[in-house]
């Protein structure tokens, strides 16, 4: 099991150090119960402190080196390191800011949209729409 852990931490610092910046930021799955989440990396988000959503997991986190930080005005940059986080099963990456040496990596579950009563019959009529 340790093994496999090993094996994907170096696929994803492998696939990734192309861009310059990303092999600052080391990736580190830990064991999860049952499978890890299929997410997309366009889904992952970066926040600053752990949801308090129901159903919460923290999967993984980054080891920061070298002081880096997160380079948001660097799209290929932004991209991988949503890769990463998305390869250990996660959809949110919890960074401090500046001067962190560690970001969890967490899958956060989707919240369900809850209807008022007969706002269905509305949205299939078309006066309403399910964008928020």
């Amino acid at each position: 099991m340790k093994a496999l852990y090993l094996t994907m931490s170096l696929c994803l610092l492998a696939a990734c150090t192309s861009v310059p910046g990303v092999s600052d930021w080391k990736p580190e799955p830990i064991p999860v119960a049952g499978p890890r989440q299929d997410v997309p990396a366009y889904e992952v988000e970066v926040l600053p402190e752990v949801p308090t959503v129901p159903g919460t997991v923290i999967v993984g986190s980054f080891r920061i080196l070298n002081q880096a930080g997160l380079q948001y005005d660097n799209e290929e940059f932004m991209l991988a390191i949503k890769e990463m986080a998305a390869d250990m099963g996660g959809n949110t990456i919890i960074y401090s800011g500046a001067g962190a040496t560690t970001a969890r990596v967490a899958y956060v579950p989707l919240e369900e949209v809850n209807y008022h009563g007969g706002d269905e019959a509305l949205i299939e009529a078309g006066v309403l729409s399910e964008e928020l």
